[in-house]
């Protein structure tokens, strides 16, 4: 779209996932004498609460003090992910895979969905002994089944789709305890679709959660208790980062790069209180290094590679050419960039940029020397820009560091919804060059841009 024409105002959107149970006994709290032991790896809460919000970015939160002042300050407080991601668009099937380790097939947003004896965490944990309840804000009443009332709608609430999850784990925000003792063992909130972020603003979802459940956030910080304030998707952009903080007495403040997405968030739930894991849970890694119980890495931000290279790259290469490391190794980053799964070719790309308005450059830089008998430099590109090269673009500049020259073998451009195409530049042996990789926007509502880049070879 074009800056002169009719702005599109997208609403940033939210669903939020909690905990709670105001109905929960102190019986209910310990779980029978045979529940499974945890994971060693993962520490057990007492209580978990469990939020998700709807359809928003992860640059839209995750440095956005303006609208998102309190999700900040609990990433300061605990620990913030800035590599976590949905796993599909659109909301519906996130909320499933999150709560059973499967989309169970889903691949949209119609109601109802009913599955018979599936797996899921709300009859797992009460099978082991432990408590489950779900609190939707707008809800009618306890134990609803229908689609939508009001701002209430059921393709946020995944628990009331499995039928070996009981009618009373589905309840009425308005019975979320006051008395945090009283909370089950794990607990979703899904907030009305203002609160949630989908009809309303982010800062109306932000105070929402700060009026709701930042006493608990507190109460958690001293009694062995969790606050997990997460998203479902972005903004419907191929890219699906998003932000996931975790809060609580046993969790080590700092940002953490380990790639995360909601199967790896179930199993980490899993492996807490000893459950089998489900579904995708099985194969993901569950999150290990943010507790207190953990031994230190030598920096929080430091992750193991979630897919490890099948081969070193040759002397003096590139270093991680076509992100398959599942990490940025190799790569100093600026503004906003995520690791994709819109590859040219592999599992991932490295994004710059965003689906949601980004401000300035954001660009992937390496340097590396070319080995002897490389040539060629080879680059893959693909560009999603909803606006005019005036504004907003792509390119790509790689910088001869032994001749002093500067070649551009991409310059600026901005093509919307583009196709993968590859540029080159010739290369000497034994030659330094820096290349980078450049998305540009201008923080326009409703046209923004992003650029994939994949396969950086030499030949």
């Amino acid at each position: 779209m074009f800056r002169r024409q009719v702005a599109v105002v997208a609403s940033v959107v939210a669903a939020l996932a909690t905990v709670g149970a105001g109905v929960a006994v102190a019986a209910q709290q310990q779980p029978s004498a045979g529940a499974a032991a945890a994971v060693a790896a993962v520490p057990r809460p007492d209580h978990v609460v469990v939020v998700l919000f709807e359809n928003t970015d992860y640059a839209d939160v995750i440095g956005n003090t303006t609208d998102a002042p309190y999700f900040n300050s609990l990433a300061g407080q605990g620990a913030s992910f800035t590599q976590s991601f949905g796993v599909t668009h659109p909301s519906q099937g996130n909320y499933i895979a999150l709560f059973s380790g499967s989309q169970q097939g889903v691949t949209d947003d119609s109601c109802p969905k009913n599955f018979t004896n599936k797996g899921n965490l709300g009859s797992q944990l009460i099978g082991a002994g432990f408590t489950f309840k779900g609190y939707s804000e707008g809800m009618p009443s306890d134990g609803y089944t229908s689609c939508s009332s009001g701002k209430y709608v059921r393709k946020h609430n995944p628990w009331v789709n499995f039928d070996n999850v009981p009618a009373a784990s589905n309840l009425r925000y308005s019975q979320f305890p006051t008395d945090y003792t009283k909370l089950p063992t794990v607990s979703f909130v899904v907030p009305d679709m203002c609160n949630d972020m989908h009809d309303c603003s982010t800062k109306t979802g932000d105070t929402w959660l700060k009026n709701n459940l930042d006493a608990y956030a507190q109460w958690a910080k001293t009694h062995n208790s969790l606050l997990i304030a997460t998203f479902d998707e972005d903004n419907f952009g191929s890219v699906n980062q998003i932000a996931t903080v975790m809060v609580g007495e046993k969790v080590r403040p700092g940002q953490y790069s380990q790639q995360i997405n909601h199967y790896n968030v179930l199993r980490t739930l899993e492996d807490a209180y000893g459950l089998p894991a489900l579904g995708s849970a099985a194969s993901a890694t569950p999150i290990t290094d943010i507790w207190t119980t953990s031994t230190p890495q030598p920096t929080p931000t430091g992750p193991s590679p979630t897919v490890a290279p099948t081969t070193a790259p040759p002397a003096g290469g590139v270093t991680n050419p076509g992100f398959e490391f599942g990490t940025f190794t190799g790569w100093t980053r600026t503004g906003t960039t995520a690791i994709a799964t819109v590859p040219h070719s592999g599992a991932y790309s490295g994004a710059a940029g965003s689906t949601s308005p980004t401000d300035g450059d954001s660009t992937l830089t390496q340097t590396f020397t070319a080995p002897a008998g490389k040539t060629k430099l080879t680059i893959w590109w693909k560009g999603d820009c909803r606006d005019s090269v005036k504004y907003a673009w792509a390119t790509i500049v790689v910088k001869h560091n032994t001749s002093g020259s500067t070649a551009t073998p991409l310059a600026k451009t901005c093509v919307a919804n583009g196709a993968w195409k590859s540029v080159t530049d010739t290369i000497t042996p034994g030659h330094s060059y820096t290349v980078q990789l450049t998305n540009h926007d201008d923080n326009y509502a409703g046209d923004p841009s992003i650029t994939w880049f994949d396969d950086i070879t030499l030949s």
